[in-house]
């Protein structure tokens, strides 16, 4: 995209914050459901007129299967409190991210959604097999 061999990306903000601040790309829409604080200015897909194309990355703190509960929530409870500290989120704005905690109870619930989303994505695009 930035050798101007492709007229079009789709990119999470952090691979393209360099470009667009140095003017080398320009953001067309945020394809999530609110603007976000690093692109002010820069309309929702929504906003643009494609109210269907929504899509949000997320990172997740995962342990190896059979942790003990204790454990799980311990870890939980203090990535929340870090999520919830103002310099954190500040910095997690500033990357162009949002900031989401989920609770421990809906974890699998959240992961199971966004496989489901994901396959149906490969599914309809005729995807088989990734080389």
């Amino acid at each position: 995209m930035i050798a101007g061999t492709v007229p079009l990306g789709f990119q999470w903000f952090p691979n393209v914050a360099g470009p667009l601040g140095a003017n080398g790309a320009v953001a067309l829409a945020v394809a999530g459901d609110k603007r976000i604080p690093a692109l002010p200015d820069t309309p929702t897909t929504t906003e643009a007129g494609l109210p269907e194309y929504k899509i949000n990355g997320w990172f997740a703190l995962l342990a190896p299967g059979g942790t003990p509960t204790p454990i799980l929530e311990k870890l939980n409870h203090v990535m929340a409190e870090a999520l919830n500290d103002p310099e954190v989120r500040s910095g997690f704005e500033k990357a162009g991210a949002e900031v989401m905690g989920v609770p421990l109870s809906e974890e699998k619930r959240f992961q199971h959604a966004e496989i489901i989303k994901y396959r149906d994505i490969i599914n309809k695009a005729g995807i088989d097999k990734i080389e």
